[in-house]
């Protein structure tokens, strides 16, 4: 029987032995006994106890036990005790020793103590509620992200690692790391993995004095372990990356500033995290995060580029001229040495400030480099040469590591130039050694036969990007606080033109010929996008016209209206639904990014209290921002 409460006790004396029991739930029972006789009704209470002709006053009440179950129950039982977390059991006990006098009409009739105690229980809702939660992460969506895999097994054909070690040691760090991480939340934090739950107590130690989000790594791991083990391509190159992805976007846009909120004083130390941007000498663990956060996945990153191999339709970087640019052999003594020189930094640079700067670039150079790499197909083939001397030896040597398709943009380039603006803020005397060394190395990566000139350009500019990252969003900045203040209106005649919505055009004109171009019927797609179209005045003018918001279309609703119309019309033109939610898929990047500008001329996405270096300040008296 559901209980929120249970009040329960006793009275002794000479004479009188009276025992009750009181349920407080969705029903509630009241049970007296007196001298062995039974009572169903009368009042129980914290204060008197009444039933047929007889009333037990408590009166001087002495507490033995207020507060948790689990404290209070198991403070004598340590062991016990500590295979629970304190929320375990979440009870609230109230336990009193009473001097009572016991009333038969108006006449006294025993004195005596009693001893009794109300239990609160907990709420079945929240319980129901964890246990939701923790099935949906544990069950519901690791099997929709094997049936996702299976179902989209045949569409990825990248290659693979094939070592089943590999997979196993992959499965097994992971499953250890989330394994320790949630028995530190069990015993430390006093709860469970949980974020709509959060355990009460931060854990800084353990595992979680190493990394911040030590069970989220873990489930990566073990989601590209299994793919490695079972040989699931999409498992490897679809799934995992976008589980990753998924779980670093709950992270930096949720969970990151809850803990905040909730442990706005304490200081947490990780292993490896991203050094505080002071001006202080730097320790050890900013070192291990430099090595940890930028170069080692840049190493991991580069092999995987590297081992999926050039595309079918590949297209070589080198111009036509420089197939008569012969291969220079001891130059290879500067394309070594830019392994060291990049390997160095993170023990070279003397402040938190410095390594903190350096690990933003290196993962912004990162970024953007791995990503063109894999998106285009430029290719870089090593130039054939007869090797004379040692360093030709060495420089044959070196191009079994490396492969065409890591040479656009050249990593030998964007590291050497960024490495030495980083150990020219540490030594700045020696700035123009540095900057040398980097130019040779560049040169190197031609002299070498390794790269073509468009790529050695390409990572000078990649470098640009990296060090010039403060003044590039200022500029972006500056460009949208103009567009957020730019609403304006003309009128001709009883109709009202909004400038914004030249954005609202070219992002439907865009996104109906992306979508219109790819499955081959143009008939099938119409009948899609009218679909959406309805959907979205659907809910644009039943579900959001209380809003305030004055939107004719809704965009729930369209993407509603949308998906019944790609089932609507896979039955109706015979074309699989897949065609149609792919070309969606393909072409929804586009209209958002475009529309996106539309919704910040608007004002419609609201943000919040900012600074003037991250934030845009919005004047326009007509934008939805000052209303």
């Amino acid at each position: 029987m559901p209980i929120n409460i249970l009040r329960w006790g006793r009275f002794l004396s000479n004479n009188h032995s009276i025992v009750w029991i009181r349920w407080e739930g969705e029903e509630e029972k009241f049970l007296i006994f007196h001298n062995g006789l039974k009572y169903v009704a009368g009042i129980i209470d914290d204060d008197r106890i009444e039933f047929g002709t007889y009333r037990l006053m408590l009166e001087d009440k002495f507490t033995l036990r207020n507060g948790p179950l689990a404290k209070t129950v198991f403070d004598k039982f340590s062991t016990i005790k500590q295979l629970f977390p304190a929320g375990f059991l979440n009870m609230k006990e109230c336990k009193w020793q009473t001097r009572s006098q016991l009333f038969e009409n108006t006449h006294c009739i025993s004195k005596g103590w009693s001893i009794h105690e109300n239990v609160q229980f907990q709420s079945k809702l929240p319980m129901l509620g964890k246990i939701f939660y923790g099935s949906l992460f544990t069950i519901v969506i690791p099997l929709l992200l094997s049936i996702w895999a299976k179902q989209t097994e045949h569409y990825i054909h990248l290659p693979i690692l094939t070592n089943p070690f590999v997979g196993t040691a992959f499965i097994c760090i992971g499953f250890v790391l989330m394994i320790v991480a949630m028995l530190d939340l069990w015993f430390k934090g006093d709860g469970l993995p949980m974020n709509a739950y959060p355990p009460p107590k931060l854990v800084t130690n353990g595992v979680y004095q190493l990394f911040s989000h030590p069970i989220y790594i873990g489930s990566s791991l073990t989601c590209l372990g299994l793919s490695i083990f079972f040989q699931s391509k999409s498992g490897f190159w679809l799934v995992s990356p976008i589980l990753t992805l998924a779980w670093l976007a709950l992270v930096h846009g949720y969970e990151n500033e809850d803990l905040q909120k909730r442990f706005p004083d304490v200081v947490w130390k990780r292993l490896v995290d991203l050094p505080e941007n002071v001006n202080m000498k730097s320790q050890f663990n900013d070192i291990v995060s430099a090595y940890c956060l930028v170069l080692i996945p840049w190493l991991v990153l580069y092999q995987l580029v590297i081992f999926v191999g050039p595309s079918a339709n590949c297209i070589s970087t080198y111009l036509q001229f420089e197939s008569n640019i012969p291969v220079i052999e001891w130059t290879e003594f500067f394309y070594l040495l830019a392994y060291p020189f990049v390997a160095l930094v993170p023990l070279v640079l003397q402040t938190k400030q410095q390594i903190r700067s350096f690990i933003i670039d290196g993962l912004l150079n990162i970024s953007i480099g791995i990503y063109l790499q894999f998106i285009l197909p430029f290719v870089a083939v090593p130039k054939a040469f007869v090797p004379q001397t040692f360093l030709g030896e060495i420089l044959l040597h070196e191009r079994d590591l490396d492969g065409p398709t890591g040479a656009f943009p050249s990593f030998h380039v964007s590291w050497a130039f960024l490495c030495a603006h980083h150990y020219t803020r540490a030594f700045p005397k020696h700035r123009s050694a540095f900057y040398i060394l980097s130019a040779l190395i560049s040169a190197s990566c031609v002299t070498t036969g390794m790269h073509s000139i468009i790529d050695v350009i390409a990572g000078y500019l990649l470098f640009l990007i990296c060090i010039k990252r403060q003044q590039i969003w200022q500029y972006l900045r500056r460009y949208f606080e103009n567009l957020a203040n730019s609403w304006a209106a003309y009128r001709i005649g009883p109709l009202r033109i909004i400038n914004n919505s030249l954005y609202v055009f070219l992002s439907a004109a865009s996104g109906a010929y992306l979508v219109c171009s790819l499955p081959g019927n143009n008939y099938a797609m119409l009948f899609v996008s009218i679909s959406s179209l309805f959907g979205g005045a659907v809910c644009g003018q039943l579900l959001e016209s209380s809003s305030g918001l004055s939107r004719p279309f809704g965009y729930f609703g369209f993407v509603t209206g949308g998906l019944v119309g790609s089932i609507a019309a896979s039955w109706l033109f015979h074309i699989p639904i897949l065609s149609f939610l792919s070309a969606s898929a393909l072409a929804n990047p586009w209209i958002q990014a475009t529309g996106r500008l539309r919704c910040v001329a608007q004002g419609c996405c609201h943000g919040r209290r900012t600074n003037p270096f991250l934030g845009i300040l919005v004047t326009n008296p007509h934008s939805r921002q000052t209303l």
